[in-house]
């Protein structure tokens, strides 16, 4: 009896498991096969580094330089690995998107992993995953409601009339937003000003498989075949650039017939979808008319919070992934003073956000840093461990310095508003705010980015006997001491100095000259 008890035991779970298999939805497959494997698996190594080779110069950048599209509705600039050797080296593509009051970003999809930062506004972010149910509505009843609902309504045979969507996102300045390589999104600002995104599209990531370098698929605009100069003119849009990047709608490629019958619509029906949209990536809304949304709703009061506790009850037919995979959060805030990892007086703070701060970029296998720089303050000369950096200064001006793998300075100036640079791994940088302060968004590519410094608490310098600083430097016992000791309770934000404060130039020259001297020795 007890033999057969154990039996009907092992049946009971070998058939669970067996169901859990075979009801993962494609979502649990695409984020499985990320976890565990670097970014850097299946990189073509060779490209990269011999672009990396290639680098005798560093510059500061403008991201229009391959893409700029200009509509009533926003703009759209980007620059690619064709155009920039620095993006080649880094594996990485640059945008900037700007979406206008009242207007949207049309959906589409990319072929790469991207990392947004919202630099100023609000508004609203779609992103669709694959096998996630549709269980945001405009009502604001309960999830179980919902669900009863739609349940009365299939058995008498009815139609559910009510829109639904999945999770629309509030998205709001500060904003670091992941978003996965093939995952449908859009974006609508509401807000009072314009919505301003940067990004890096992760080209290098082994889940592009189609080819290195940026592409997105429109879901909506114009067909490939519908110049319609005139219309195009009408809507105020210009390009100043070919079209590399950005592609056509995709539903227009479809034969009008085939489109029709596989939605199950009237043939007019999908010829509107193929061509009544002749704004290009953009389109404004109509005027005086708000878009409807799904309100964002609080994590006490998610959908899937009540399904997580009644786990193993009513609910045990459900396989899991919704659980697990469909609420996941995309988004983090870095503009929070509270949330900063680094806080100085006078000098400034910088907020990580890492695969510990959202756990959905260790599937990307890429990360970012908020820094924001006090007037005439610094941040310590380092070099990162295992990632490049690709920094965008979102306000103020400074100057940048970067001294290469030979021993000599690539990059030497001044950095302002609305410009990237590009740091690659291992070249060592110091950066120093000007009168107005620095502020900027460095994306990395890595989820979990590590660095060496020359100064502070955490120096390498510090770290080193003093005998073999003595040595190396062919210095004396008080200099040794000095350099080991003078920054060893300050951290990676340095605050002005006593002298640069009191306006002393002499001074400030002599010291700029000493860091620089001494990261072309260490390089």
């Amino acid at each position: 009896m007890k033999a057969g008890t154990m039996r009907s035991a092992r049946i009971v779970v070998l058939i669970a498991a067996f169901a859990c298999v075979l009801f993962l939805s494609p979502v649990t497959a695409i984020y499985g096969e990320r976890r565990g494997r670097g970014r850097r698996a299946g990189y073509d190594e060779q490209s990269s580094s011999s672009a990396c080779r290639r680098l005798q110069r560093l510059s500061t950048h403008e991201p229009s330089e391959s893409e700029s599209i200009r509509s009533e509705g926003g703009t759209f600039e980007l620059s690619t690995e064709e155009d920039n050797e620095e993006l080649e080296c880094a594996g990485v593509a640059f945008f900037r998107k700007t979406i206008e009051r009242d207007a949207m970003s049309l959906p589409q999809y990319a072929g790469a992993d991207l990392l947004l930062y919202v630099v100023r506004g609000e508004g609203r972010l779609g992103i669709v995953f694959p096998g996630c149910p549709e269980t945001y509505r405009e009502d604001e009843s309960s999830f179980q409601g919902r669900r009863s609902r739609r349940r009365s309504s299939e058995r008498r045979g009815e139609e559910d009339d009510e829109d639904s969507s999945q999770k629309v996102r509030r998205i709001r300045r500060g904003d670091v937003i992941a978003i996965f390589a093939g995952a449908a999104y859009w974006s609508y600002n509401d807000g009072n000003e314009p919505l301003q995104m940067v990004a890096i599209a992760d080209t290098s990531n082994p889940q592009n498989q189609n080819r290195r370098d940026y592409s997105s698929f429109p879901l909506a605009g114009p067909g490939s075949s519908s110049g319609g100069g005139g219309r195009r003119e009408e809507e105020g849009e210009e390009e100043s650039r070919g079209r590399r990047g950005v592609g056509n709608n995709i539903l227009a490629g479809f034969n009008t017939r085939t489109l029709a019958q596989s939605l199950d619509v009237e043939l007019e029906t999908a010829r509107r979808l193929q061509q009544n949209q002749h704004s290009r990536f953009f389109a404004r809304v109509e005027r005086g008319r708000r878009l409807s949304l799904p309100a964002p709703r609080s994590r006490s009061r998610s959908p899937y919070a009540g399904r997580q506790r009644q786990w193993g009850r009513e609910d045990s037919a459900e396989n899991g992934v919704e659980e697990l995979v469909c609420p996941m959060r995309v988004k983090h805030n870095a503009d929070n003073p509270e949330d900063a990892d680094v806080y100085v007086r006078d000098g400034g703070r910088m907020n990580i956000v890492n695969r510990y701060k959202l756990p959905a970029l260790k599937y990307l296998g890429l990360g970012a840093e908020r820094v924001i720089l006090r007037p005439r303050a610094s941040f310590v000369p380092s070099w990162r461990m295992n990632a490049h950096a690709i920094m965008y200064v979102t306000r103020g001006e400074g100057r940048i310095e970067v001294v290469g793998d030979e021993g000599r300075s690539v990059f030497d100036g001044r950095v302002k508003e609305g410009q990237f640079i590009v740091i690659p791994q291992f070249y060592a940088v110091v950066k120093r705010a000007g009168e107005d302060g620095l502020e900027y968004i460095t994306f990395t590519t890595s989820d979990n980015s590590y660095r060496s410094t020359l100064a502070g608490r955490q120096s390498v310098l510090k770290a080193m006997p003093e005998e073999v600083l003595r040595a190396a430097y062919r210095i004396d016992q008080n200099d040794a001491r000095q350099v080991m000791r003078n920054r060893e309770h300050d951290t990676l934000i340095l605050p002005p100095s006593s002298s640069s404060l009191s306006g002393s130039g002499r001074y400030n020259q002599d010291q700029q000259q000493n860091v620089t001297s001494l990261l072309v020795q260490v390089a």
